[in-house]
């Protein structure tokens, strides 16, 4: 793609000193005829080896035409801002050429001014409205912690609470069955002794009208305590 800047202004004088001059400045390629003088720049080569032309110059009887490539990847304001002061020492180095009137060469800077401005207020406005997103997004990954923080407070003081009132009524429910868990170890215990270190848990339970489950905490703590050990015939 290529875009173009031009100025008008008459042509003062031949432009064949001229052509001398860009010459001496670099340039890659130079053609001059009577009223016209083209002055190429290149840069680099493309994968066949073929020249990047970075931009021309036209050199006319009644202005100057600069024409600059825009490369496929290339942001095109963003390139204006890069060749702008190119296109400027172009004007000053053939100021002796040209009757060029500063006015022309203003418009020109306000249009590229103007163009740079709505980059910039664009890109600030795009800049603050992302700020403000991440700032909402902070804000409610914060609160979002926060109350994970607060939950996990009280489940954990609803997990104490619930550990104390079950330890409370397990103490109750001793005392309405009227058997706590020393007095079931005990009797357990002599139970066995008397039964030559075996027990029938149905018997038991018959005999102290426990249910089977609470008899086999009873024994579960006896053999966890060493008292007794399990016997597997």
């Amino acid at each position: 793609m290529e875009e173009k800047l031009e100025i008008s202004g008459k042509k003062k004088k031949e432009l064949r000193s001229l052509s001398s001059m860009m010459g001496n400045l670099g340039y890659n390629k130079i053609s001059y005829s009577k009223d016209r003088l083209n002055v190429e720049k290149y840069k680099g080569e493309d994968l066949k080896g073929k020249p990047n032309l970075e931009y021309t110059i036209v050199f006319g009887s009644n202005g100057i035409t600069f024409t600059y490539a825009v490369p496929q990847e290339s942001n095109k304001r963003k390139r204006l801002i890069e060749l702008f002061p190119t296109f400027l020492d172009v004007i000053r180095v053939s100021e002796d050429y040209y009757d060029i009137k500063p006015t022309a060469i203003l418009s020109q800077v306000k249009s590229v001014i103007d163009d740079i401005s709505k980059v910039v207020d664009k890109e600030a406005v795009e800049i603050m409205t992302e700020l403000e997103e991440l700032k909402l997004r902070f804000n409610a990954i914060t609160s979002k912690y926060n109350d994970l923080v607060r939950s996990s407070e009280e489940n954990a003081k609803i997990l104490i609470e619930c550990e104390r009132r079950r330890d409370e009524l397990r103490v109750r429910v001793d005392e309405l069955t009227g058997v706590s868990d020393a007095t079931l170890k005990e009797d357990l215990y002599t139970w066995i002794k008397v039964h030559n270190g075996s027990i029938d848990v149905r018997e038991f339970s018959k005999a102290h009208s426990l249910s089977i489950a609470r008899i086999e905490e009873g024994l579960n703590h006896l053999v966890k305590d060493g008292y007794v050990k399990r016997r597997f015939d």
